[in-house]
């Protein structure tokens, strides 16, 4: 790549790291003192003065910084916040240049986590294996930063051992491995390893908990003509029940294909017609489909009929089974002044059944968090109001004992369970999170409780991300305080935005509450 011109000035290096890690932290520090001795500039979080907003400073840092460097372990590879400042810094690398990544990789050859593989995968990285080796890669850590360029000589990528089955939250799980952090949302990618049927890599977790969800679903999906709804909130194990739906489609010997609208990028998502022609190619592409669509694009229809003439033609027409097309995260749409063409386009998908027999062969899997009924105003152009609807909850509390018992048991008492259920609640991710860390820690409850809050604590990482987006929006903030001291949002449109965020429940603005006793104690603080 072309140097990053930096003028006169010396290069500036932010430093991404688990704050509670090691040798993370140890590393992070060498490269703290060492930089400066060679005229660098460095930036660690640990640097932001007391009184000065966390959220503003990360954020302005990143903005300055020519150089990322980002240690990568197997526990910072799970941390929201290092993911986060990743994807905000190849945002800012996207429009403007800089700061370049450069990834050291501290023990951890295993393949990425979804959310920051895309990223990273393709970018050279150093290889951290045991003491001293940090003096050789911080030599050439100065070296690129000097240079103004990233890692100068390839490294091979390691390849990672083949998994057996996948854990709920999409970690892969291999013969004899150890109980993994919980990963903050679902690998996808794993689904292209399922083979059916009965694949050597199974979703087939022991943390997994069934819910009606699953059941109700997995019967649906064998039918054809079939439109499923999915709703919940950011981590409430949506996203795993609908790998588990592509399981099931994948063992009926069915077409499966997985569509994660989070991982579009902006030229993909900058009109309709780039949408649509993204998701003809995406469908080509997935079902080795024996025509391209460009030759449809080549015509003068417009592009809602361009892509219903593939689907029908060149997907379709060559099925004798239904294809089970499932959209995760599809309401990034509404944030598009086209949302009202595209989800028509969705919604004219399954009415079309009613009179072609050849759509019949297209199941239809929809998952949302925000509601659908404040941004789409003619609900007869709407997917989410046919078919069969699901909200994916959080766990109940016999749900969340199931799950202390295949953890072990680290909750000891029924008083402990209570203390529990009042932190965490039934949130799927964090009651993970909880449990992992009592049996990697092997510490008693009673200290998860009087760090849950501290900065370095075990959920610091969930709850800085959060708190980033929240500073983000001044009617957030005001909304999330609202839900703290009054139970009530103002407006329909914050409360569904905390909602659908993961930090509120309720079914409307007037009686809503913290998603649980965690969010509501460090929010209270800093609102």
């Amino acid at each position: 790549m072309p140097p990053v011109d930096l003028g006169a000035r010396m290069a500036r290096a932010f430093i991404s790291y688990k704050h509670d890690a090691q040798p993370d932290v140890r590393i992070a520090d060498y490269l703290v003192n060492l930089l400066p001795q060679h005229g660098l500039t460095t930036f660690i979080d640990r640097q932001i003065p007391i009184g000065h907003e966390w959220p503003t400073a990360i954020e302005a840092e990143l903005e300055r910084a020519d150089f990322l460097i980002v240690l990568l372990s197997e526990k910072s590879a799970a941390s929201e916040m290092v993911i986060h400042e990743v994807s905000i810094a190849h945002r800012l690398k996207s429009s403007t240049g800089r700061p370049v990544i450069l990834p050291v990789r501290v023990a951890f050859k295993d393949s990425l986590p979804y959310d920051l593989g895309a990223k990273l995968e393709r970018i050279q990285y150093r290889l951290w294996q045991g003491d001293g080796d940090e003096h050789t890669i911080g030599a050439e850590i100065v070296d690129a930063m000097i240079s103004q360029q990233d890692f100068a000589a390839p490294q091979a990528n390691s390849t990672p051992a083949a998994p057996n089955n996948l854990a709920a939250d999409g970690n892969a799980v291999t013969a004899g491995s150890v109980l993994a952090a919980p990963l903050p949302s679902f690998d996808v990618r794993w689904l292209d390893m399922l083979e059916s049927p009965g694949g050597a890599v199974r979703l087939d977790s022991p943390f997994y908990i069934e819910r009606e969800l699953d059941e109700k679903a997995a019967r649906l999906i064998s039918k054809a003509g079939v439109t499923i709804r999915v709703r919940g909130s950011r981590q409430t194990g949506k996203s795993s029940a609908l790998a588990r739906l592509y399981q099931r489609a994948r063992d009926l010997e069915q077409s499966a294909v997985y569509l994660d609208f989070q991982q579009l990028d902006e030229d993909q998502l900058a009109n309709l017609d780039s949408l649509l022609q993204y998701l003809a190619n995406f469908l080509a592409q997935q079902l080795a489909t024996n025509e391209s669509p460009d030759r449809y694009w080549k015509t003068a229809l417009g592009p809602k009929d361009k892509l219903n003439q593939f689907i029908q033609n060149d997907v379709l027409a060559r099925l004798q089974k239904p294809l089970v097309l499932i959209m995760d995260e599809v309401d990034r749409v509404f944030a598009f002044p086209y949302r009202n063409d595209f989800f028509g386009l969705v919604r004219s998908w399954h009415s079309r059944r009613a009179i072609d027999p050849a759509w019949t062969r297209l199941n239809l899997v929809l998952a949302y968090s925000t509601e659908a009924t404040l941004l789409i105003k003619d609900q007869t152009q709407s997917p989410f109001n046919v078919g069969e609807g699901f909200h994916a909850h959080d766990l109940s509390r016999s749900q969340v004992e199931t799950l202390n018992q295949k953890h072990g048991s680290p909750l000891k008492t029924v008083q402990e369970a209570d203390l529990f259920m009042n932190l965490i609640g039934g949130h799927p991710f964090l009651v993970r999170r909880a449990l992992y860390d009592l049996v990697d820690r092997a510490q008693p409850f009673a200290g998860l409780q009087a760090c849950a809050l501290d900065d370095d604590g075990p959920f610091s990482d969930h709850l800085r991300y959060y708190w980033w987006w929240l500073k983000e929006s001044d009617e957030r903030r005001a909304a999330m305080k609202s839900a703290i001291l009054k139970g009530m949002v103002p407006s329909d449109e914050g409360f569904f935005s905390l909602r659908s965020a993961g930090l509120v429940t309720g079914h409307s603005r007037e009686a809503c509450q913290p998603r649980c006793g965690l969010y509501r104690a460090y929010f209270k603080e800093r609102l």
